[in-house]
Parts: C-alpha cells; structure tokens; sequence
C-alpha cells in the first residue's frame, strides 16, 4: 500500500510539473536510443572477439604443442641417460643378489638410487622393478617423514607387473631401448595435488637389452606441461579458454582445471554445443592436445562488460539530469523558495518567513503565506501558556527521580564496604571469611562494571572460578570442580558473563538435591581459527522434553518465554551470537541421571 502510495505521488507530481515531464521525457528517448545503439554493439564486439579468440587459438596450440614435445623429449633423455648408468645397474644387481631384508643393502640401494635424481629438480621418485613386482624407490617426498612411503606401494603391484610384460615384450629384439610412457597413476600416490608423469625404461642385461630382468620408472613432476598447458587459457586468467591432453582411451591426462583430469573427454565435450573444441596430436606419444574456447563463458564476460558499460551510461545520465535540474531550479527559484519554508515549518521552525524578493503573482503568495504563519505562531504562545502547568509538574518529577538515584547505594560503596570487612577478619585472624569476602568482592566489581562489557577469556576464566569456589562453599561438600584452559588462548575476546549462566544451570538444576559426590568440569581448548569450550556436570541430566525446549531455545533465543524459561541462557545467547556473528555455535547433550554438557565452538569475535 506504501509503494502505491509513492507512486501516485511521483505520478501526480510528473503530471503537474511541465519542467519534470520536459526533463523526463527527452532523456527517456536518450536512454531507449543508447540501449538500442549498445546492444548492437555488444552483439558486434562478441562475434569480433570470438573470431579473433578462434585464430590466436590456432596459432598458440601449435606452439604449445612444439613446446610440450620439448619438454617429453627432455624428459626422455634424462631418464635414459639414468637408465643406462653403469653404477645404477651394477647396484642392483648386487642388491637383488643381497635380498630385500640386507639393512645394508637396502640403504646402498636407496643412496644410488636418490643420487641420480641429483640436478636435476624436475625428477620427484626412481623405482626399479623385476619381474615378480617392485624391487627398490626412493621418492624425494620420502624425506624427514618417520614411515616411508614411496611414489608404487602395494596397491599398484599388479600395474607394475603388468607394466614391466610390456617392456619385455618391447624389447625383445635387444637392440635398442624403448620406453614406456605410463597413462595412469598421474597424481602422486601419497602427496595429495601433486601431479606426477611416468615414464618407464628397460635396463641392459649385459651389452643389450634381449632377455632384460629389470627395468626402471622415472616419475617427474607434471607442473612443467602442466604450465605450458595454461599458455592456452592465458595463464588461466580467462575463463573461457581451456585447454587438456587426452591420451589414445580418451583419458584427460592434463587440464587447465585440474578438477577434469581422469575424465572421459568425449563425455565432457563432444555433447556440449557451447564449446569449439581446437585440436593437434602430439607426435611419438599417443596423445591429443585440445584447446577449447567455451562460447557461454565469452558470451558472459561480454554480458558483464556490456553492464558495467550500461552504468557508466546511466551515471552519465545522471549527472546530466542534476546539471539540467540545477539550471531549471535556478529559473524556478521562487517556487523553490516558498516550497523550502514549507518544509521548515513541516519540521517545527515557526521562523521560516520568506523574504519577498518581486512583485508577482508568485511573491503576492509567498506575502499571503508569512501572514498565516504569524497567526500560527500567535496562537502556538496561547498553547505553551496552557500547558505551562503541565510542563513545570514534569520537570519537578524529573528533579524527584534523580535525587532518588543520587541517593541509592552505589556498587562503589558495596565493594569498598566488602574489603573493609575483609581487613577486619585478617585481623582477627579468619583467613577462610577473608578469603571469601575477597573473592565475593572481585565478583562484584567485576559485575558491576558497565564499561567494559567485551573482556578476554582469562577474566572470564578467572571469575567462574571464583565464582565456583563460593558456591562450592556455600554448598559444603556437595560438589567438586575442575576448570582445565589452554593458557594459548587466555587472550581470545568474550562476551562478559557469558559462561555463567551454564554453570549456573549445572549448580541449581543439574546437581539439584545431590549432597555428595557432584562435579563440574570446564575444559576449553584452542583450534587457531576457534575455541571449543565444553561445561559438563554428572548431576540428574534432563528429561527428553526438556532437553528438546532447551535445544529449541539454543537456536531461537526469542523462543524462551513462549516455553515457559527463564532469560538466563537465551538472553547470553542472544549476546554471544550479536558477538560472534551466526557461526556461533551451541549444544547440548544430556541423559537422565547422567548428567548435561554444553559445548560451545566460538569462532574469532566481529568487534
């Protein structure tokens, strides 16, 4: 109804201000005109765009591709060179002589096997294999771990022999070594996100390689192709360019976005109408290498550049209209005069007299308006007499109700009272009443400062326990307590009194009627981000009815009353959540008879 209202309003005064409906009316045509000339022009420049995207493609995948062939032959060549070594082979010939379990052997093996990754940074693992699987590996993730754990563990053995048949089978003319590039296992095994290539090489068996028994897997780090391959997206800052390597099963070994990778490319692809799909081989490995422009992605990078166009536009527009509303106010100006003295007496000035300035009909009006104004005011004086009376009686009741504050005891008085009384017993010699007046006293002061209601934990800390320790007083022997804080987060921000209430509840409802043998444990413990802090008592639990109100109230506060609870816990709640913002967290386990805990997760404070 509101908004109907402000609408007439704005309908009514376009339609009575010939200068509105001027103003309006030309720079609505201006603005259709514009939206018209922009949209066509948004039109132009994506068809500019993904044709000039579609050519920098091609020429960009053929070079990147030349690059990668780089990068694998390098690849190749470093990882036959190792395997050709003289020391290498010789090495694991005596070691599979030895045995696996020969300690010294092994750490020889290890020593050999980590110096050919020496010098060489792109090299993360070496492993050797025989026939019946794994024989020895040295990864570089291995070091300063306490349980080595290399790049093939027993999960892979099967692939490993299976991988080590084909390169037999490879070399059985012995003549010249061939390799084996691995199109799997391209993560690391136990190094999450670190991308790995596999490469495999036989090793001589004498002066060829006919009738090889072992053979040796190089394992590189990826991020070399793996760079070159975000040249097509240009570097990965525009998202409508991807790029991947597919392997001869269509496997995704490589991607601009890693979530892709091990996916079937055919799948993701070829049904997807929305995407040019640009592609080479990549020569002597059996693999394709793809650059993809993702039309929707360029047309959204379009749609959000015509927007910010679109208001530049309209801030244009704007300006234009304040400086034409300007000129047109300056001729306006004594309407805008008497218009402006309205307002003042709308907002209670009873002084806004216009100073006539013509003679005109419109200044005649503006004559007619001060005389009004004057008779409002006489007749303003004659109400204020009136009510004179009533105005004084009013200020003698304030006058009656600060003299009555001034009068109450202030919380000054109480504490300095308290630590009087404490002197007394110290000197008669009552250490127990003095110790207990000196805690009482801190509990007050603490309470009764207003000032500051945000205090760290330690304070907090500091006062539940000498809070606990009255209690635990004044109830003999009926309960005990423990409080156990990491002293790292002494100065995590709190709310005041924000953990009393539950310790209260523990104390009156949950330890209610036990005389002995009653506990209560406060535990917090500091996990960077957040502090977890847990009150448990082993008192008489709660009922499952109460236990669900409770919780009710944990997560809507304002639900307290309508349950038929006191504000205690929904009114710290309410505190703590305006604190810590809503990724405040509370709950509650309890069982009957068994006793109630309360954890809180308190992420760092808004302030």
């Amino acid at each position: 109804m509101k908004k109907k209202k402000i609408l007439q309003r704005a309908v009514t005064y376009y339609r009575s201000h010939m200068w509105c409906s001027l103003l309006v009316s030309i720079f609505g045509m201006i603005f259709i005109i514009a939206l018209i000339l922009l949209g066509y022009m948004k039109s132009k420049y994506y068809q500019y765009l993904l044709d000039t995207t579609y050519e920098s493609e091609k020429v960009m995948i053929e070079s990147v591709k030349k690059n990668i062939e780089n990068q694998m032959e390098s690849f190749i060549d470093l990882g036959a060179n190792i395997a050709v070594e003289d020391r290498l082979v010789q090495e694991i010939e005596n070691y599979a002589q030895a045995g696996k379990t020969n300690q010294y052997a092994s750490k020889l093996m290890r020593t050999t096997l980590k110096s050919t990754t020496y010098g060489s940074g792109s090299i993360t693992g070496v492993a050797v294999v025989e026939k019946d699987g794994l024989l020895a590996q040295f990864s570089r993730e291995e070091v300063g771990t306490e349980k080595v754990r290399g790049i093939w563990d027993e999960n892979n053995q099967d692939e490993i022999i299976s991988l080590f048949q084909e390169m037999k089978q490879h070399n059985e003319t012995g003549l010249l070594p061939r390799y084996i590039i691995v199109n799997g296992a391209n993560e690391h095994l136990n190094v999450s996100g670190r991308g790995v290539l596999h490469i495999a090489f036989p090793i001589k068996n004498g002066y060829n390689y006919k009738h090889m028994k072992y053979m040796i897997i190089v394992s590189y780090y990826s991020q070399p192709i793996s760079a070159l391959l975000k040249q097509l997206s240009q570097g990965g800052k525009d998202e409508f360019l991807q790029g991947y390597i597919e392997n001869a099963s269509g496997k995704i070994l490589f991607h601009t976005d890693e979530n892709y990778v091990d996916k079937n490319a055919k799948k993701i692809y070829n049904s997807d109408t929305n995407k040019i799909n640009l592609e080479t081989d990549v020569e002597n490995y059996g693999w394709k290498l793809h650059g993809v422009i993702d039309k929707a992605a360029l047309e959204s990078n379009v749609n959000k550049m015509y927007s910010k166009a679109m208001i530049l536009y309209l801030c244009a527009i704007l300006a234009v209209m304040g400086i034409a509303i300007f000129i047109i106010k300056s001729i306006l100006k004594p309407v805008s005069v008497i218009s402006t003295s309205i307002d003042r007496v709308k907002t209670g000035d009873m002084q806004g007299y216009i100073s006539i300035e013509g003679t005109n009909e419109i200044w005649q009006l503006a004559r007619e308006y001060n005389e009004m104004l004057c008779s409002i005011q006489e007749a303003n004086v004659k109400v204020e007499e009136q009510h004179g009376e009533i105005i004084e009686s009013m200020k003698m009741k304030r006058r009656a109700e600060r003299e009555a504050l001034e009068s109450q005891i202030n919380a000054h008085f109480i504490c300095n009272t308290l630590n009087a009384i404490n002197y007394e017993a110290m000197d008669n010699g009552d250490f127990k009443v003095s110790l207990l007046l000196k805690k009482l006293s801190n509990i007050l002061r603490y309470t009764f400062d207003q000032k500051h209601q945000n205090v760290y934990m330690f304070q907090e800390i500091s006062w539940i326990e000498q809070y606990l320790f009255l209690q635990k007083e004044r109830m003999g022997s009926a309960f005990d307590y423990e409080i156990q804080f990491d002293s790292d987060y002494d100065n995590w921000p709190c709310r005041k009194l924000m953990l009393q209430p539950f310790v209260e509840n523990s104390i009156l409802h949950g330890l209610e009627g036990v005389n002995k043998g009653g506990f209560i444990r406060i535990t917090g413990e500091g996990y960077q981000e957040y502090l977890k802090i847990v009150i448990e008592d082993n008192g008489c639990g709660m009922t499952p009815e109460v236990e669900q109100i409770i919780k009710e109230v944990l997560e809507n506060p304002l639900l307290a009353k309508q349950k038929g609870l006191g504000i205690g816990i929904s009114n710290v709640v309410t505190r703590m959540r305006m604190y810590y913002t809503e990724d405040l967290k509370i709950q509650l386990e309890t069982e009957e008879r068994k006793g109630c805990k309360f954890t809180m997760i308190l992420p760092e404070a808004r302030q």
